[in-house]
Parts: C-alpha cells; sequence; structure tokens
C-alpha cells in the first residue's frame, strides 16, 4: 500500500514532468498537453522529449526520456500508439515512477495488434514497478495542485479549486461535467480519464481518492468494473459520498445464461445492487452526477428529511410533488399537504392571503412575498427543517423575486439541508446571481433537480449490521461437467439448511408405485434426464397425480421421451398460497448475487424480482425483502432464511457456483418450502 501511495503522489504531486512528443507545432498533441501544463500554474521542472531534442516553450528538451539527467516523476506519452510500447520501455528504464499513455489504438479497438499493444505495456509494467494511467486516456487534472496534465479543452482552463474529484472511463465527459458542475455551486478537485486500465483501474484511482485530504466527493463514471466485491468493501468503508453514473445499462448480457435466476439478473439490475448496497447513488445523467455531488459537497446530513416545496405557480406546486413522490422522498406536513396542528396553528396567526398548504404557493403567502421568511421562521421553531424546492420563474412585480430569493438564502444558511431553485424557463441574470452568490444552486431541469436531490438521500442512509450467516460444517459438491440434476442440488441445499421438500429417487415403475403409497397421493413425478436442466419445458414433471393408474400413465410418457438411462423422482403434492423465485445469480467481475421474486412457471414473464450482492448482511437482506412484492405475500424469516442458507453455500464455493435456482419456494401455511431446485457449475468447476 506504502508503495501504491509513493506512485499516486508522483501522479498527482510529481517534482519533475516529461512530455514525450513534445512539439512546438501549436494544434499538436504534445504542444497542447505541454502548454496545458505550463498554463496550469505547474511550478515543478518540465522536459520535452522529441526526436530533434528540441526545447518547447522554454523547457529543455531531449532526445530521448534516457537523457534526462534528472530522474522524471511522471511522464506523458503525447505520441502515436504503434510507438508507445517502447517508450514504455524507455521510461522503466529510466526509472519513471507513472506514466500517463494519451493515445488510443490499443485493446478498446478489438483487434490483435491493438490487444498485443496492450499486453505489452502491462507486461513492461509489471515486470518494472512503472505503473501506467491508461492507455487510451486523454490524461489527469488536479486543481489543488495546480497540475493540468492532458489534452480536453478542460485542461486549457484555470477552475477555481474545489471538493469533488472524479474518476471516469470517458474522459472525453470531462468538460461537461466540470461545467455543469460549477454551475451546480461545485468545485473540481480531481479528474481522472482512466482509459483502457492496463495497469491503474477505476478502483485503484477510487482506494486512493477515499484517502486523499481534498477529496470530500467522489463521482464514478463506470463503463464496468473489475472487481464487484473490491468495489462493495471500499464503498462500505468510505467516510466521503460517492455518486456513480453507470453507462450501458443493458441486460441482453443474461439471455444466454442457464438458470433462471441468472436470465433475470441482468448486467442493469446487478450494478444497481450493487451500488445500493454500497450506498452509492446511481444517476443516469451527467446532469445529475455534478448536480448530485456538487450539493454534497456543500451539504451534510440533516435530521429531518421531510421536504418544503415552494411555489410562484400551483402547476409548479404540483410538479414538485408528483416528482418527489416518484422518488420516494417525503414532504413535510399531512399527505393532504396540510400542516400538523401546531404548526397550522402558528402559521394561521400570520396575515395571508390565503391557506397555507405544502407545496406553499407564494400566492397565499402575501403581498410581495416578503412573508416567506416569517414562514420558514415558523416552520423551523417546529423542526420543520429539512430539503427546499423552489419551483420559480420571473415575479409579476418589482421586488417580489429578491424577497423570495433572501428568505430562500437565509434558510439555506441556518439550516443543513439543501435549498434548491428549479426554473425551466430561467431567471433574470442579476436574480440568478443573486441566488448562487448565496449558495443556492439553480436548475433548469426538473428530473435533474430532483435526481441531485436523490443522490442527498442515498448518500446519507444508516448503515451497520450483523456478518453474514456461515455454513457450521463443510460441503462437499460433486465435481461435474455443467450442472448438478435435481436430486444432487436439492442435497447439497439441503445440507446448507435449505427447507427442501422430501424427494424418493426411483428408478422402476413399481419403485415408483410404492414411493407415492408412502407419500400418500396425490404426488409429483420428475424425470431426472442426462443433459436437461429444466424438466418441465421438455415434459418431465408431472403434477397432480391421485393414483397409481395416473401415476403409471406419466412414467410411461417420461420415459418414451428419451432413450437414454433416466431416473426418477417421487414428491408429495404440496398445497400453497404463492410460489417464489429464490436463488443466486453470477455477474462477471461483480460476483454472486442473491435473487428473488415472484416464481414459477412464469417467473421470467413476470419479471418481477430483487438483486442483493453477496456477502448480505441479516438486516440489510430483511429489509430487502421486506421492501420488496413478497413482503405482501411470503413470511419475512421464511425467504430469509432460505436465501441465507444458498448464500453461505456460495461463500463456501465461490469458485465453483456459477448459479442456484430455486423455483419454486411454496408459500405453505408452516412456512416456506422448496419443491425444485438447480445449481449450475462455473466452467472448470469439474477440473
Amino acid at each position: 500500500m506504502e508503495k501504491k501511495n509513493q506512485h499516486f503522489a508522483a501522479l498527482f504531486h510529481p517534482g519533475h514532468v516529461a512530455i514525450v512528443g513534445a512539439s512546438r507545432t501549436p494544434g499538436k498533441l504534445g504542444h497542447s498537453v505541454l502548454k496545458n501544463l505550463i498554463n496550469g500554474g505547474y511550478a515543478g521542472r518540465v522536459s520535452a522529449v522529441n526526436p530533434a531534442g528540441a526545447e518547447v516553450e522554454g523547457r529543455p528538451g531531449y532526445r530521448s526520456i534516457r537523457d534526462i539527467p534528472e530522474r522524471v516523476d511522471c511522464a506523458f506519452l503525447a505520441i502515436p500508439a504503434a510507438a508507445i510500447p517502447e517508450a514504455v520501455r524507455e521510461c522503466a528504464d529510466a526509472g519513471v515512477r507513472v506514466a500517463i499513455l494519451g493515445a488510443a489504438g490499443f485493446a478498446e479497438l478489438g483487434t490483435e495488434e491493438g490487444f498485443r499493444r496492450q499486453k505489452a505495456v502491462a507486461e513492461t509494467a509489471k515486470a518494472s514497478g512503472l505503473r501506467l494511467v491508461g492507455p487510451n486516456t486523454n490524461g489527469i487534472l488536479s486543481t489543488v495542485d495546480r497540475l493540468s496534465l492532458g489534452y480536453n479543452a478542460s485542461h486549457g482552463e484555470r477552475f477555481a479549486p474545489g471538493k469533488v474529484s472524479f474518476v471516469s472511463h470517458s474522459g472525453a465527459l470531462m468538460d461537461g461535467i466540470a461545467r455543469r458542475l460549477y454551475g451546480a455551486g461545485g468545485g473540481l478537485c480531481k479528474f481522472i480519464a482512466a482509459g483502457n486500465e492496463a495497469d491503474l483501474g477505476l478502483l485503484d484511482y477510487l482506494e486512493y481518492l477515499l484517502g486523499d485530504e481534498s477529496t470530500g466527493v467522489i463521482g464514478l463514471v463506470i463503463e464496468a468494473l473489475s472487481d464487484g466485491p473490491r468495489f462493495l468493501r471500499l464503498c462500505r468503508a468510505a467516510a466521503k459520498p460517492i455518486v456513480a453514473l453507470k453507462l450501458g445499462r443493458s441486460a441482453l448480457g443474461a439471455e444466454a445464461t442457464l438458470a433462471h435466476s441468472s436470465r433475470l439478473a441482468g448486467s442493469a439490475r446487478a450494478y444497481e445492487a450493487l451500488f445500493r448496497e454500497a450506498g452509492v447513488p446511481m444517476v443516469k445523467t451527467v446532469e445529475a452526477l455534478a448536480g448530485g455531488c456538487a450539493l454534497l459537497s456543500t451539504k451534510e446530513a440533516s435530521i429531518d428529511e421531510r421536504i418544503v416545496c415552494v411555489t410562484t405557480s400551483g402547476a409548479g406546486g404540483a410538479i414538485l410533488a408528483d416528482f418527489a413522490a416518484e422518488r420516494g422522498m417525503p414532504l413535510a406536513g399531512k399527505r393532504n399537504g396540510d400542516w400538523e396542528e401546531a404548526v397550522a396553528a402558528d402559521i394561521a396567526r400570520m396575515s395571508t392571503l390565503g391557506p397555507v398548504r405544502n407545496p406553499i404557493d407564494m400566492g397565499s403567502v402575501g403581498p410581495d412575498w416578503s412573508q416567506l421568511a416569517e414562514l420558514f421562521a415558523s416552520l423551523e421553531r417546529s423542526g420543520i427543517e429539512g430539503p427546499a424546492v423552489a419551483y420559480a420563474h420571473s415575479a409579476p412585480a418589482p421586488g417580489w423575486d429578491e424577497n423570495m430569493a433572501d428568505a430562500l438564502i437565509a434558510r439555506n444558511r441556518r439550516c443543513a439541508a439543501p435549498v434548491l431553485v428549479l426554473a425551466p424557463g430561467g431567471l433574470k441574470s442579476e436574480l440568478e446571481r443573486r441566488y448562487r452568490e448565496g449558495g443556492v444552486p439553480i436548475y433548469y431541469d426538473t428530473a435533474a433537480c430532483f435526481d441531485s436531490l436523490q443522490c442527498w438521500y442515498r448518500s446519507f442512509a444508516a448503515d451497520s449490521d450483523a456478518p453474514p450467516y456461515r455454513l457450521k460444517r463443510p460441503i462437499q459438491i460433486r465435481k461435474k461437467a455443467g450442472f448438478l440434476n435435481e436430486a444432487e442440488s436439492a442435497e447439497v441445499l439441503r445440507q446448507a439448511g435449505a427447507p427442501m421438500v422430501r424427494s424418493e429417487a426411483v428408478a422402476f415403475l413399481d419403485e415408483a408405485k410404492a414411493a407415492a403409497a408412502a407419500l400418500g397421493y396425490p404426488v409429483v413425478l420428475k424425470a431426472l434426464a442426462p443433459g436437461v436442466a429444466h424438466k418441465a419445458q421438455q415434459g418431465l414433471v408431472a403434477v397432480g397425480i391421485r393414483d397409481a393408474i395416473a401415476l403409471e400413465h406419466a412414467f410411461s410418457s417420461m420415459k418414451s421421451k428419451t432413450d437414454g438411462e433416466m431416473a426418477f423422482l417421487v414428491q408429495p403434492m404440496v398445497s400453497a398460497s404463492a410460489e417464489l423465485l429464490v436463488g443466486v445469480s453470477r455477474e462477471a467481475q461483480l460476483g454472486h448475487f442473491l435473487v428473488f421474486g415472484l416464481g414459477g412457471v412464469h417467473a421470467e414473464a413476470l419479471d418481477q424480482i430483487t438483486l442483493v450482492p453477496v456477502p448480505a448482511a441479516p438486516g440489510a437482506l430483511r429489509a430487502r425483502i421486506a421492501a420488496s412484492p413478497l413482503a405482501r405475500i411470503a413470511p419475512l424469516e421464511g425467504v430469509a432464511r432460505a436465501l441465507e442458507a444458498l448464500q453461505a453455500l456460495v461463500l463456501d464455493h465461490p469458485d465453483e457456483i456459477e448459479s442456484i435456482d430455486v423455483n419454486p419456494l411454496l408459500v405453505t401455511a408452516d412456512g416456506c418450502l422448496a419443491v425444485d431446485a438447480l445449481i449450475v457449475l462455473q466452467k472448470g468447476a469439474s477440473q
């Protein structure tokens, strides 16, 4: 860890920077990078490397980085991709600590040549101890260190230092994010374009920023995570708010998997679940990412989370209430908009033009809107100090806008919760400046306004819980290719503590009849055919068999469907009030997830599931079940214990189990009972 910190110190606090490919020609990449570094206020030594050994912008030039007499802390390689592998080797030989590879033409191309180049630079870095940023990155920026090392348009600007740092898989978003951030009242600390992550990756930068004293809030722009469990550990231990913009929210990658629970999981749901359990708000737009980070950098947690809405029109109030309700944000007061008795009595003593409810219509407050300040004071005396959102347009008379602005600004200064102004049509420039100087951000898009506020809500949610349940004794899983059949899966799950139905394994009709007689009709007959994971789809399940004649017919029908050997299971027919699905899904790089929802043969059509990343603590798991549709139809403890058994099994066999599908888990008078199971093994688990 100490060595890694040394490399990050060389990256963000370098005493000596070299630009490989530095050019005297304006507009060329090597010229832009060097000029941005100088104009950004960097005070350390700068060396220019180019074939002529020419100086650039008054900085000494060298033909090779090996020729520079003093050790270079950080080198920016502003040269074509084909030349970078050799330049990286030269950096390693010269003892450079960190190199930024500012060219495209690597693995992102999807070509053999691109993969070869990326593999070459990664191998050089690993062998030498040189750390790499990129390739396919446009650089880094640190306003607090006056280090602008890159070629984005924003690298050419000098931003006022702020508290928000970003790590992004897309460096091109930097300009839009930075401008939105300052527009929302925040300020930029650092921006890191991670690129292809041949060496240092997004999670390495995240870990660094979590310990960076100048960073107060972290924003992430993520294409894909390389290690979901590590991300979860870092975020759960974080003392700083983190907000994530996930790019490419698609579930197509889940279509071809074997178990129902994996097909229903999908990348989008898996990421949503991972972010939720990590306590990281996930946004869908640059506007919400910048707005949410800005709010979190200026406002802390508040005891009161109830929103007070203020509007200059009745329709605007309805919009505010609708958007808050859609996001589960509580409004202050009663459900019908009236205030509680003590607040209502205090407001009744005020001289208003009409009834004052929540949302507060300025037309009812007073003739010049000046009484809003008195109204806020009244609310605060009653402990109503949560966020305030104002829907604003230009007032019909001079001075009214300023009275409303002053009241909102004063509340923003008094209360811990944020105050936001939503002005879809904009406001006069003088009024907008008044709000911004008072620390109140202005939003022009309703969704961005509420999505930004939602980041504030989700970032301060409490999270403390007990460790997850683990198996009391080891369980052996048979090593085989593909999957365990129902009998094998059920036995493993039974040992793990899952509530499995009684099953009698038989091979012949006489044995089936004897088992059915012992269990008592009606029964269920299932055939276990080699290579068949989902029996019902192949006509290998018969339910509601009421006598020996029906059993014989079902047995013969199933035998006729295959020429190979076939085993059978006889199970009691269980009556149930509901059918559920519980299981485990594994997402590449993200790890295992518990899956639960409505089940049965229509599980995929119903598509009502929830994902929770493994490991899930007992309290968190039960909270997710209670918030799901299952809470209305199933016993919470029964579902939780079934899921905990599955989780304990996966925690003991993380490299063997791909997915688990328990469908259905029946809700009975006595609790929950699983009547079908499938464990899919990871490729290579049979080795």
